[in-house]
């Protein structure tokens, strides 16, 4: 059996006509499960987010990254993190890391649109050097936090990195510390929407939530929206603490959705949400990670792993300008979250997008009307990742260590021994604490030992016949994965060195201020410590769709990005 290559027939689609460039308020939710929300899980009180689903369309086929910066980086450049410099898992706090400057991000090529753009909740695409901070890279204003992650009441890493990552534009701000970081972003979101009243210029706001993220950290308020969980188990009371902070970011959506009408923004306003990767939903060996709470079901696996429950997220487009008729509706054609840069732009009314990007426009399956045989017209193959690193190594590998693709309905996971996917990250079926009724889930194993001994991931499975990856046809339709892999080689042409650097010492990265130890900028060189630039040709090796032929070509890079050979 081979795949046909014959495009489908794409009709034209029905569009709709604006007078004006619309409000764009982009909500992206860290690390939040697809049963993590409302419209999937009835038993969650998520009544703004429900509110979206009933009144919007939900998108059920949209794909980010596995982990936060890389899909971070994929929204704001158009292009896979492959391409863009940060397929390396994610930026490490006060690490010499950074989005690669020669990148022109979402914001400002909105702000060429004439859009004002604001910036509320978590960066994480770099910050220890000034031009990497959100300010100067085309947001006209930003309250948020900086690192990966904060303690929701002192807003800092971890204690190991004790510093304050609260900024106010391009300043650390310690007003109101002590405030559970969600409700300063709901408070947030309400001055600046509330603020453009009356302005010219149409709003891109995105609404990056710290929650529902670890540390699972919640006001009482919070701890108690799901007090049926009342049992004394430890799952049971992590789950609660949990989805408190899920019911943090509701609260912010619906304070989006309140402040927009007070600002008479509303009748031509766009709102997406979505999440930045799965949920955590069984605990593995990283920073962070070990009080997983998320849930995936009936997804398999979570955040960090190219299985759905890793990438597949719970994703919703209301455009308050669409007929009544679409509301409550479901659409499932192939959308990855880089495909959102162009969408935005051409909401905003420019069609023509740069060549490099590896987005597409879906404005045509989100503006008109729909159906199944339209599912793949826009896009029919997405990189789901392609990676080339050790997360448990000290040195970035050369080699290419694991690739997940799709094409239609087929999805092929590819990884060496090397692979976060492989060593970490729990592959089973999760049921959540609050749902123990529910059927178990098993299916086949994706590990396997190659010729040399080591452990690999080869899993191929068909999506439309079996969504929830019970059963591995990796053996059963070679010529499948042999199409898939050429397909993965040829996409490896565009690969950049990755810029993932191990975090500095604290004294280098901080300062103090008031009594605060304080985040500080300008301890990186961006020319040195993260140009763009393409993989070392002695890193580059192909994949064989029976083996790891030329993964060993060398093991490390230097942080000079040459290879040792």
């Amino acid at each position: 059996m081979r795949l046909t290559l014959l495009l489908p027939l794409c009709g034209m689609l029905t569009m709709v006509s604006a007078a004006k460039q619309p409000n764009i308020i982009f909500i992206m939710a860290d690390d939040l499960g697809w049963n993590d929300v409302g419209f999937h899980n009835p038993k969650l009180k998520t009544p703004n987010m429900n509110w979206l689903a009933k009144e919007g369309i939900e998108l059920t086929n949209h794909y980010a990254q596995p982990v936060c910066s890389p899909s971070r980086s994929a929204l704001m450049t158009g292009k896979y993190p492959s391409n863009n410099g940060l397929s390396q898992f994610v930026i490490f706090p006060l690490s010499k890391s950074c989005l690669p400057l020669e990148h022109k991000i979402l914001p400002q090529y909105l702000k060429e649109l004439g859009y004002a753009t604001k910036y509320v909740g978590k960066w994480h695409l770099g910050e220890c050097h000034e031009s990497c901070l959100p300010t100067n890279r085309g947001i006209d204003e930003f309250r948020g936090i900086l690192f990966g992650q904060a303690d929701y009441f002192q807003w800092v890493y971890t204690e190991e990195h004790g510093v304050v990552e609260r900024y106010v534009n391009d300043s650390v701000s310690l007003e109101n510390i002590g405030t559970h970081l969600t409700l300063l972003e709901k408070s947030d979101v309400k001055e600046m929407i509330v603020a453009h009243k009356g302005k010219d210029s149409p709003l891109f706001m995105m609404v990056s939530t710290t929650a529902p993220h670890t540390p699972l950290q919640t006001t009482e308020e919070m701890y108690n929206t799901h007090d049926f969980l009342n049992g004394s188990e430890p799952e049971s009371i992590k789950r609660r603490k949990y989805l408190g902070l899920v019911s943090a970011v509701d609260d912010i959506i619906g304070e989006t959705i309140q402040s927009l009408k007070d600002a008479d923004l509303y009748n031509n306003s766009v709102i997406i949400f979505t999440s930045d990767n799965g949920g955590t939903s069984l605990p593995y060996r990283f920073p962070g990670l070990l009080e997983a709470a998320g849930n995936n079901y009936p997804l398999r696996s979570g955040k960090g792993s190219m299985l759905e429950g890793g990438v597949k997220v719970p994703t919703l487009y209301f455009d308050t300008r669409l007929p009544q008729k679409y509301a409550g509706t479901k659409r499932d054609f192939l959308m990855h979250i880089s495909d959102w840069l162009p969408t935005m732009m051409h909401l905003a009314g420019n069609d023509s997008f740069d060549v490099s990007i590896d987005g597409v426009s879906q404005y045509g399956n989100l503006r008109g009307s729909y159906s199944e045989l339209k599912k793949y017209c826009a896009r029919r193959e997405l990189l789901l990742s392609l990676t080339n690193y050790s997360a448990l190594s000290t040195e970035t590998l050369c080699g290419a260590s694991d690739a997940a693709f799709r094409f239609e309905d087929w999805k092929l996971l590819y990884g060496t021994e090397s692979g976060v996917v492989s060593h970490s990250v729990p592959t089973e079926w999760v049921k959540p604490a609050e749902s123990p009724e529910l059927p178990d889930i098993t299916g086949d194993s994706c590990f396997r030992l190659d010729e040399k001994g080591n452990q690999v991931l080869r899993c191929l499975f068909n999506l439309k016949e079996d969504p929830y990856e019970q059963t591995n046809l990796y053996d059963s339709h070679p010529q499948i994965v042999e199409q898939m892999v050429e397909m993965i080689n040829k996409m490896k042409a565009k690969r950049v060195q990755n810029i993932f650097k191990r975090s500095v010492d604290i004294n280098v990265a901080s300062t103090m201020y008031d009594g605060h130890l304080v985040h500080r900028s300008n301890y990186c060189d961006p020319v040195i410590d993260f140009p763009l630039q393409p993989v070392h040709p002695y890193c580059i090796s192909e994949f064989s769709h029976d083996a790891t032929e030329g993964i060993d070509c060398c093991n490390s890079c230097s942080n000079s990005f040459i290879c040792s050979m």
